[in-house]
């Protein structure tokens, strides 16, 4: 049966090393939805909206289902909100014989910001910690969503914790 693991939290709690890891164990694919509003070079564009997630999450899924056709387990990370997750399950619970696991990453905003300043100097995202990390903690999470505190965990117990569910 063919799975789908889908991480959502703020800068630096652990979404793209997970979703690397989880689907590197099981020879899938790792999508990061980040990627996809690299592409917009559209100045009119408004960043960071309901339409610009939507968008995301439209292409989210085509991708995801293109992967499904040949069977790979497809592990998403992104920033979503819980609209965000919803449109997500919706259209990919039409996907017969899947697993769906939807997590919410979180870990202390000192920890978010010490990852952050382990990145490379382009890839840090400074202040957008603080402004994702409220968004994200402000949200009122569907109970489907699994909450998991990265800021002790090693990955190995942070994929433990996700086989758990």
């Amino acid at each position: 049966m063919p799975e789908i693991l889908i991480l959502t939290g703020a800068c630096g709690v652990g979404k793209t090393t997970t979703a690397r890891a989880w689907a590197k164990a099981r020879q899938g694919v790792a999508i990061e939805t980040d990627y996809f509003t690299e592409w917009i070079h559209d100045d009119s564009f408004e960043r960071f909206t309901a339409e610009e997630e939507t968008l995301v999450a439209n292409l989210t899924v085509v991708t995801t289902q293109e992967y499904l056709k040949l069977e790979m387990p497809v592990a998403i990370d992104g920033v979503w909100s819980p609209a965000g997750l919803e449109i997500l399950k919706n259209r990919l619970e039409e996907e017969t014989n899947i697993r769906l696991k939807f997590v919410w990453l979180y870990c202390d905003i000192s920890e978010n910001h010490r990852r952050d300043e382990l990145r490379v100097l382009e890839d840090q995202m400074k202040q957008r910690v603080d402004i994702v990390n409220q968004e994200q903690r402000s949200h009122k999470w569907q109970e489907w969503v699994y909450p998991i505190d990265t800021t002790h965990l090693t990955l190995q117990e942070t994929l433990a914790a996700i086989e758990a569910i």
